[in-house]
């Protein structure tokens, strides 16, 4: 059966398909992207605590020495086993399974998810994901691409 549609109409669908595979492939790299299984803490990641007011809060691993000084927060451990609220620059999101504590860190340009203990008041590290999203938007395009050359080369082979 022959196409009769334009090529506008061909480039089109050539766009929506390959925007499609971009898009799958760019999470299927998020979702596969490896574990750091170490204890050491870079300053920069983000823990949930309980604080001073009972609320919710994130700080800075760095920051949590001075913060305990000046009374920021009262203990480590979130109130609730799950949640989220938003920071100024990023969205906070937790959950608490089995004693280990799951924090995810995330913004338009990255994605760094903790999992730690709280033990004696104080944070030992697990593991952490720190996906670096633009990073795996390339890596979804340039799949995408490929993927989408394959289709059309297999289209011409029948």
């Amino acid at each position: 059966m022959e196409d009769k549609r334009g090529l506008l109409a061909k480039i089109f669908i050539a766009l929506m398909i390959f925007s499609a595979l971009v898009g799958v492939w760019s999470v299927a790299f998020m979702i596969s992207w490896p574990w750091d299984k170490t204890d050491e803490w870079k300053p920069e990641f983000r823990l949930v605590a309980t604080c001073a007011d009972n609320k919710i809060c994130g700080l800075a691993y760095k920051d949590l020495a001075d913060a305990k000084a000046k009374g920021l927060y009262t203990s480590l451990t979130p109130p609730e086993p799950a949640g989220d609220f938003e920071e100024e620059q990023n969205w906070l999101n937790w959950k608490t399974v089995k004693g280990i504590i799951e924090v995810k860190a995330s913004s338009w340009h990255f994605q760094t998810t903790i999992r730690y203990q709280v033990e004696n008041e104080v944070p030992i590290l697990v593991e952490y994901q720190d996906i670096d999203v633009p990073r795996a938007f390339f890596y979804g395009v340039a799949a995408g691409l490929f993927s989408l050359l394959g289709l059309y080369l297999r289209k011409l082979r029948k």
